[in-house]
């Protein structure tokens, strides 16, 4: 019962790391068929890439530029190499 507790206590804490906006875009990415480690990878890379605020900006907007599609896309290609 021990062991349960710590586990659901450690699931909990490293869940707790990630922004809302990182959650979602995880959640929807491994909706795609992506595997969930390279769709946090893809989104450390974007969000290195604009800053929190631009990459939120950029992922709830309706029409993304051509610019920012191109960064996911070769975000995706370099995070599934590693």
């Amino acid at each position: 019962m021990k062991t349960y507790l710590s586990i659901a206590l450690l699931a909990v804490t490293l869940s707790g790391c990630s922004s809302k906006e990182q959650r979602q875009f995880v959640s929807g990415c491994k909706m795609g068929g992506v595997e969930g480690s390279t769709c946090k990878c893809i989104y450390k890379k974007l969000e290195k890439k604009y800053g929190k605020d631009d990459l939120v900006n950029q992922l709830y907007t309706m029409e993304q530029s051509q610019s920012f599609q191109n960064d996911m896309i070769q975000a995706g290609y370099q995070c599934m190499k590693e």
